[in-house]
């Protein structure tokens, strides 16, 4: 079972005023405009501050819809699914303020995608709401962002080539970062923070983070062993 088709639209932006969710409504604007072939909303619970953003991006934007939800009203978030194919959310620290959104979208067969890298909350969201997502159809995405994009999309395109090219995958590929532009985000400092604290309070939670195969499916959790990486190299 899939989300209708017919819904408003096809994307809506939860927590368009972050720092990357006015790039991703900057974005979406520059590539695919308004009541084209994309019907996008933007969604927060600040309507000043989702005016304030629709202003930044220009009168391009001054038919911008808007959408009022905050991350804790399960009843506003599950009347934003309905209006919606794909929530992308880029609300953090997501282990705080992330579950009500996801158990909506689940719910409501919503489909969603975010760019957590919080290892510990994905593991319990898998745990929680897995088995609910494939019977409503809703197909749940974490780590769309710099966490997965180099490493896991970077490692698939690898192998695709190593396969076209030498019969067989690469037995062991290693990634480095060269060089990088720009800082961190308040909500990215504010996530490694919090796994921080709750790694600290929490033993079994420090192993599983040590686990490199830990949202992997039991039958695909590998034993290959991975380096040991306790500094730069």
């Amino acid at each position: 079972m899939t989300k209708s088709a017919d819904a408003t639209y096809d994307i809506v932006v939860f927590g368009a005023t972050s720092f990357v969710g006015q790039i991703l409504s900057r974005y979406l604007l520059e590539t695919y405009g308004l009541g084209k072939s994309l019907n996008w909303a933007i969604a927060g619970r600040s309507e000043a501050k989702l005016n304030t953003l629709k202003s930044e991006l220009g009168s391009a934007a001054s038919k911008l819809p808007v959408i009022l939800a905050d991350a804790g009203d399960e009843q506003a978030l599950q009347a934003m699914c309905a209006q919606t194919r794909v929530i992308i959310s880029t609300v953090g620290p997501y282990a705080l303020y992330g579950e009500p959104l996801v158990r909506a979208c689940v719910r409501t067969g919503t489909d969603y995608c975010d760019l957590t890298g919080e290892v510990q909350w994905i593991r319990k969201m898998v745990d929680r709401y897995e088995e609910e997502a494939k019977a409503s159809g809703a197909r749940i995405v974490h780590c769309c962002g710099f966490d997965s994009i180099p490493s896991d999309m970077g490692v698939w395109f690898l192998q695709e080539k190593a396969e076209q090219t030498f019969g067989a995958p690469c037995r062991d590929v290693r990634m480095r970062v060269k060089a990088a532009k720009g800082e961190f985000s308040g909500g990215t400092v504010a996530s490694m923070m919090n796994i921080a604290k709750e790694a600290a309070a929490d033993p079994k939670l420090r192993k599983e983070l040590a686990n490199p195969f830990s949202i992997c499916p039991p039958e695909h959790r590998s034993k290959t062993r991975q380096p040991s990486l306790k500094g730069a190299e």
